[in-house]
């Protein structure tokens, strides 16, 4: 193991809350003596930390701590985190990108494994504290109580869930996640969460394979389970609007073609909420052809919105 992987482990460690790392612990992971383990310390106290003395050695636990009241390392394991799950959405010939990946310490490897980036957008709002926590359950395998409103209007409901995926779509962070008390898979919006709290108690174990497939039958983020067949949906863009929607990816299995100036799109989707609303986007550059459902739906949006001007 390189001592790359060793650094990172150690900077991981201590920016846990109540952080601490021991030299045996560090010696025994990764295979070499207690001396090139507290080099390793060495290494991150002088050539990393702004200040050696920021990291010291609490002698009632015989372990290496963070100093009290610094906070160097505070929110530096969620934003590593999250900057290795944008890097993560870039293509594998990215220069060093395999090099640094098998750096990674094997904790942080499992909490990046639980996270979707569909468009690599960093969001900067306030629902990212509840990163720490849900990075946590993610490493301990542990339940997560969540206060959620189901609107932002709505009063918040405490809900159990085993957490399966942290997905990332258009800046905004969603958990996918099984409700104990629904009994499903749901999906919840962080900013419309209250508080989220790691549990004592153990997540259950999920197919993995089931949870890929909801991810991937649906456009953008979750929208409720499709069918074994999803429908298709099929949309034309003119203009500026048919330039870039034609060099963009909406989905792996998309077809596209150009129709004259015209810009078909055809895509499989659990359910056309979030494609109306791109549609809308584009203003009088882009129109959906079918199913008629979605284009009778569409057009009725378009006359309510008229309606109210």
């Amino acid at each position: 193991m390189s001592q790359t992987e060793r650094v990172f482990d150690i900077l991981y460690q201590l920016s846990r809350d109540g952080g601490s790392i021991k030299l045996k612990d560090i010696a025994e992971r990764y295979e070499v003596s207690e001396r090139q383990a507290a080099r390793d310390i060495e290494y991150v106290r002088y050539m990393i930390m702004p200040s050696p003395d920021m990291i010291v050695f609490d002698r009632k636990i015989m372990a290496y701590c963070m100093k009290p009241g610094s906070d160097t390392l505070s929110g530096w394991r969620e934003s590593m985190l999250v900057s290795f799950a944008v890097m993560g959405t870039m293509t594998d010939k990215l220069a060093g990108k395999n090099e640094i990946d098998n750096s990674l310490p094997l904790s942080m490897r499992k909490i990046l494994s639980h996270i979707d980036y569909r468009t690599p957008v960093r969001s900067y709002g306030d629902e990212e504290r509840f990163l720490s926590p849900i990075f946590e359950a993610f490493d301990k395998n542990r339940l997560l109580i969540i206060d959620y409103r189901k609107t932002a209007e709505s009063k918040a409901e405490r809900r159990e869930v085993d957490p399966l995926r942290l997905v990332n779509y258009q800046g905004f962070w969603y958990l996918l996640a099984f409700d104990r008390r629904r009994k499903g898979i749901r999906t919840f919006r962080l900013s419309r969460a209250e508080k989220v709290l790691v549990s004592f108690s153990e997540a259950l174990p999920h197919d993995e394979g089931e949870v890929d497939a909801i991810l991937d039958s649906s456009y953008g983020i979750f929208l409720g389970k499709s069918e074994e067949n999803p429908a298709w949906y099929t949309m034309r863009f003119t203009g500026e609007a048919a330039l870039r929607v034609s060099s963009e990816i909406w989905h792996d299995e998309q077809k596209g073609r150009w129709k004259g100036n015209v810009y078909e799109l055809s895509i499989p989707a659990a359910s056309p909420v979030e494609l109306k609303a791109k549609l809308l986007s584009f203003g009088d550059e882009a129109y959906p052809v079918s199913p008629e459902s979605f284009v009778q739906d569409y057009w009725q949006t378009i006359e309510r919105m008229s309606a109210r001007n």
